[in-house]
């Protein structure tokens, strides 16, 4: 027996003892991801790494003597970054108006960041210590892979969509070049996940039809991109107790299975590896992390309970969801005219900095998570958790009871907001998706004028040989512009990102009020997908293509087989909180469950160390070799968990 199957047996010993005890009620346990030195206690919330404790603990990391340290507290616009204990304060100057990507430290200490906005140009910048020192236009995408006392890394598209890995230097005072060497021109190739160690650049990447896709080792001196050292689209790295050992290479898992399988195991480690600990739950919706990020992994979290009845998907939720209630404008002394106490209010959207705007989709987006979510945990969600949220929905619903255009029977966007749509109708994926929230509440009202918004939609559709469309705007918007109606046929449709949000609640209402828009739906779908991954911006064909508009979210509620076999692999973004809530929502827990990892260990070549199955999803959440739960009864000894790092270290050096 090799030592990787040594220590994958070891540890599906160690975890097979973690079984969830059987008693009613949410008990004690532990998330514990061995590799990531990381441990979430499923009671309190706390997480724990490095030695660092915190609700919202999102990074604890080092180089050099220089330690960074950050995290949030419930409410937070912006994350507090510490370095060796020292506030940078630059940080949450920087933030706001705008979206802030990962912090990088530097062994000198120094902080770099990117910075992103909604409004104006759009563009997004390179910061490093409260300085910008790079700006790219609205299509540039970087991502900082690499930041060193010596230079930063960067991936970027150009106007193009090609990809390119660049070097900006760091001068003598330490501060970084504006010009860049271009390391690796990617071409045709799109790279996802990447990884630089010691001068080789190893990336997870897709070359397009007909091209072999999988794992590339690229020696970042030459630059040169030669054939795969492991083919197979579900091949990703791997981080797994010990794999950090690998000399000068890495660990690489290639999975296969049943959909079901894959589906799962998709959902589960997505969700459970990246934001451990729903980390973000802190966050206020300042940048649009409750609304777009947060409302998905509840949702997907709730569902994955409710399918599996694993309650440390029902503690995550519910730690999620008390910490999204208390990051309320009205608890954050937030409160005004123009923002609820019930709400969420956003900065990033507005055209004055200052500003706090609380639109009218992103309060829905959260309270229909909250709402449908509590009702997925059934019993484990508290009477008193649920009667608040019920009372914030309903609060929200009087709130925004003045936009309301009785005659035009939709909602308007408030017109004392300073948005660049302020007092037009709003567009058709904010009245669905409020017109949920609606039809949730108790009064009758509420539920008829939701049904009223619903069938208001359903007239304005189109449908050709593809399916059903529609337009981003009601047509009430159009005709308020001075357009007629031959004009009005001339606007483009619904984009596949927008469309998903509106379809997330509107298979609520079609199944009585219109049953043969689900052909509609899914027949679109299927045109889209027929693209492959590089999908058409708009419902009808037209517009950019590009994985960013791979159909995700509400989508999987008119699921098709070619959306069934798209989800069986990893699609664009799929860490993305509304595709993981799409791979939560397809696992069928009673359909025929075999997955099989299989591990590689990749330096010059790719060679096999040793495989895991599982014959049902239950085996699988409770002894694979990424995550393990435990609970009070059954919890893991420090001392245990020691030996399975320590027995692991050894796998790659034997």
């Amino acid at each position: 027996m090799n030592y990787l199957s040594h220590v994958l047996a070891l540890f599906s010993v160690l975890v097979a003892s973690c079984a969830l005890a059987e008693e009613p009620g949410l008990k004690s346990g532990h998330l514990i991801l061995p590799a990531q030195g990381t441990e979430v206690d499923l009671q309190t919330g706390a997480v724990s790494r490095k030695g660092v404790t915190g609700q919202c603990l999102e990074t604890v990391s080092q180089a050099g003597g220089s330690r960074l340290v950050v995290s949030r507290n419930p409410g937070d616009d912006v994350p507090n970054v510490t370095v060796n204990g020292t506030i940078q304060s630059w940080v949450s100057d920087a933030g706001g108006a705008a979206r802030l990507g990962s912090v990088r430290l530097a062994r000198d200490g120094s902080l770099a960041l990117l910075r992103s906005w909604k409004t104006g140009d759009k563009q997004t910048e390179l910061l490093q210590d409260g300085q910008i020192v790079r700006k790219w236009e609205r299509s540039g995408s970087p991502k900082i892979l690499r930041f060193t006392e010596n230079e930063a890394i960067i991936l970027e598209s150009g106007d193009a969509q090609s990809w390119h890995l660049n070097l900006y230097p760091r001068n003598l005072q330490g501060r970084i070049e504006p010009r860049a060497r271009t390391l690796v021109d990617f071409g045709s190739c799109r790279p996802g996940r990447m990884r630089i160690d010691n001068g080789i650049l190893w990336a997870q990447m897709d070359c397009g039809e007909g091209t072999d896709g999988g794992i590339f080792r690229i020696d970042m001196e030459k630059g040169e991109i030669g054939a795969p050292l492991l083919i197979s689209p579900t091949a990703e790295f791997a981080t797994i107790p010990g794999s950090a050992a690998t000399a000068n290479g890495q660990t690489v898992a290639v999975v296969s299975g049943t959909p079901a399988a894959l589906q799962l195991y998709y959902a589960a480690t997505g969700l459970l590896l990246s934001q451990s600990g729903e980390v973000r739950a802190c966050a206020s919706d300042a940048e649009g992390l409750q609304s777009w990020n947060q409302s998905y992994r509840l949702r997907s979290l709730s569902t994955l309970f409710q399918k599996t009845g694993d309650e440390a998907f029902a503690a995550l939720a519910l730690k999620s969801m008390r910490l999204t209630l208390a990051a309320q404008d009205g608890k954050q002394g937030r409160a005004g005219i123009s923002n609820p106490e019930c709400g969420w209010s956003s900065t990033i959207y507005g055209q004055n900095a200052d500003e706090r705007l609380s639109l009218m989709i992103n309060q829905a987006m959260i309270a229909n998570a909250l709402d449908s979510s509590c009702r997925k945990l059934g019993k484990l969600c508290p009477p008193a958790l649920s009667r608040k949220i019920t009372a914030s929905n309903l609060c929200l619903a009087r709130a925004y009871e003045e936009d309301f255009d009785t005659e035009a029977g939709i909602y308007t966007i408030n017109a004392r907001v300073d948005f660049r749509f302020a007092g037009k109708f709003a567009p058709w994926n904010w009245q669905i998706a409020f017109a949920a929230l609606l039809s949730e509440l108790p009064d009758a009202d509420y539920k008829a004028r939701a049904r009223q918004i619903v069938q208001a939609f359903l007239k304005e559709w189109q449908s050709d040989k593809n399916g059903g469309l529609w337009r981003y705007w009601p047509s009430q918007y159009y005709l308020e512009k001075g357009l007629t109606g031959d004009q009005l046929g001339d606007q483009r449709f619904e984009d596949t990102g927008h469309a998903g949000i509106t379809l997330l609640t509107l298979s609520d209402f079609t199944k009585g009020l219109a049953p043969e828009t689900a052909d509609l739906v899914k027949r679109r779908l299927d045109y889209i997908l027929s693209f492959g991954k590089e999908t058409p911006r708009d419902l009808d064909g037209d517009g950019p293509a590009g994985h960013r508009w791979f159909p995700a979210g509400g989508w999987s509620h008119y699921a098709t087989e070619e959306l069934q076999l798209a989800y069986e692999a990893p699609v664009p973004g799929r860490f993305s909180a509304d595709s993981l809530y799409v791979y939560s929502r397809l696992f069928d827990p009673a359909a025929r469950f075999q997955l099989t990892i299989d591990f590689h260990s990749c330096r010059q070549t790719c060679q096999f160390q040793g495989r895991q199955s599982f014959s049902s999803w239950q085996s699988f959440l409770k002894s694979n070799p990424f995550f393990l739960i435990s609970t009070a009864d059954t919890d893991v000894s420090t001392e245990t968990k020691q030996e399975v790092r320590g027995n692991t270290s050894k796998i790659h050096n034997q």
